[in-house]
């Protein structure tokens, strides 16, 4: 079997064997942006521009980065605990295909999340964002960018650590990440350690090709997330060949 057919194959299964998650998972994107454009704003009696704008564009971010980080975590683990990954890495296709047939059924499951998020930021603070035409590829590299490295998480790790790490991710990302506010509120020693983690990275880049007439875009940012994916994906693609 060709790795093309296989692949068409591969991501027909995964998007039947997730059919209860796919409209779940798009309604609990939909939640995180609705909470963070409705439910952030209370925290704040008066807010300049430069804080709308953050929330504005922090809401497709964490829609983003939650689906990718938390979600692929736990249910990769579900795969790895009920035998389904097992079996999948028993059938005569490249190990690498499954991969990326996975990666891509989670990438339909994020995009409209995001593009409801940028919506309702824009409706809820009637703000005019001037959308790049990079915000195409800025998603897509956020998105597996995020999605290699939970499968990376969940792939190396026992299924309860991954579990439990990707609780503790989404108290990190929600209050201890610079996606909602700028990076120099944070203590040094947290900034420092978000100059090498892509979430910070990813925020750069989604601010600044969603609303670049405001936020610079820096390749700084692209090459950051670049890495990650890359040694995430590499990482994921060692394990399941290694423990054929």
């Amino acid at each position: 079997m060709s790795a093309l057919r296989s692949y068409r194959l591969l991501v027909t299964w995964q998007a039947r064997r997730m059919r209860m998650f796919l409209p779940l998972g798009i309604v609990v994107q939909a939640l995180f942006a609705l909470g963070i454009v409705a439910g952030y704003p209370l925290l704040f009696p008066t807010m300049d521009r430069t804080t709308i704008l953050y929330l504005a564009t922090g809401g497709p971010v964490i829609a983003l980065i939650t689906m990718g980080l938390v979600a692929v975590p736990q249910m990769v683990s579900a795969a790895k605990t009920e035998g389904t990954l097992a079996y999948m890495r028993s059938l005569p296709i490249p190990r690498v295909v499954y991969l990326l047939a996975d990666m891509t059924v989670w990438l339909v499951v994020v995009l409209p999340g995001v593009a409801f998020a940028v919506v309702i930021g824009s409706i809820r603070f009637g703000l005019d964002l001037q959308v790049s035409p990079l915000v195409v590829p800025a998603v897509i590299l956020v998105a597996l960018t995020a999605t290699s490295v939970g499968y990376a998480l969940a792939s190396v790790v026992p299924p309860m650590v991954a579990n439990i790490a990707s609780q503790i991710l989404v108290v990190f990302i929600l209050m201890f990440s610079p996606l909602n506010f700028p990076a120099d509120r944070l203590p040094g020693w947290l900034a420092a350690i978000h100059d090498v983690l892509p979430i910070q990275a990813m925020g750069e880049v989604m601010r600044g090709t969603i609303a670049s007439n405001s936020f610079p875009l820096t390749w700084g940012a692209f090459l950051i997330l670049g890495t990650w994916c890359v040694a995430s994906f590499a990482t994921t693609s060692f394990v399941l060949t290694r423990r054929a």
